[in-house]
């Protein structure tokens, strides 16, 4: 949804550090999101000649538990291969019809956990077609308010995750479809590789409460090299319709 707020809209965990930085905000699906810091010309030239980090806490973050799990969610997206930990596939949505490109992730944490990654519009009704189909196979729980997003795209922010992240964030180590849990800033966290139009991208979630920290210790890690903040606006024209992200 573009424009103005019919009902009160919610905020992500960053939202003071967005007014802080100067952000012009939008409303999307229900949250209110920095649109851009500065013009969209200048953030999208940034992220793709550097880097650009941005706010992707409304991504639908739904958790699968169950000691079957990474064999039932491929069952129940109606693919037969099973996943393996420490990958992330890009599925089509249980609830497409034939001619959308509507899709979600799927993330293999642990041998008995896997969290679904949705655009944000499409949340509800992916969680709900889900838990039908996994019903007594995987117990679900919704995340999405609880876990903040941030997502960084361009050439040098894995230099500047490097700064904060424990693991090995090379391209060769860390490829594109991997996932792995790792302390960023000392904060448990979730790290998806998930490239967007040819330029690398990695998705961070953390718990909401530890959301503008480690989104501050990013831009820090990043102020250096060139870094920067950058709208939704920017990350949307540079995606288009490209995998990766699910926005």
């Amino acid at each position: 949804m573009d424009g103005t707020a019919t009902t009160p809209a919610k905020l992500t965990a960053m939202h003071a550090a967005h007014r802080e930085l100067g952000a012009e905000f939008i409303y999307r699906d229900g949250w209110k999101l920095p649109a851009r810091y500065s013009s969209t010309d200048e953030e999208v030239s940034r992220a793709i000649e550097v880097g650009g980090v941005f706010d992707i806490s409304p991504i639908g973050k739904l958790s699968f538990q169950g000691a079957d799990v990474l064999t039932d969610l491929p069952r129940a997206l109606a693919l037969p291969e099973s996943l393996a930990v420490g990958r992330a596939i890009r599925y089509p949505s249980p609830t497409a019809s034939e001619d959308s490109r509507e899709s979600v992730t799927v993330a293999a944490l642990t041998y008995d956990q896997a969290m679904v990654l949705t655009s944000p519009g499409s949340r509800d009704s992916v969680a709900a077609a889900l838990q039908d189909l996994l019903e007594g196979y995987a117990h679900m729980i919704d995340m999405t308010s609880g876990w903040a997003g941030i997502g960084a795209l361009g050439p040098q922010v894995g230099d500047a995750l490097a700064r904060i992240v424990e693991i090995d964030l090379d391209p060769d180590v860390l490829t594109d479809g991997a996932c792995a849990q790792a302390k960023a800033a000392e904060v448990h966290s979730l790290i998806v590789r998930g490239d967007v139009s040819a330029h690398y991208a990695c998705q961070l979630y953390v718990t909401r409460d530890y959301g503008e920290y480690v989104w501050e210790a990013l831009l820090h890690a990043g102020k250096g090299i060139g870094v920067g903040a950058i709208g939704i606006e920017a990350f949307e024209r540079i995606s288009g319709d490209s995998p990766g992200i699910p926005w």
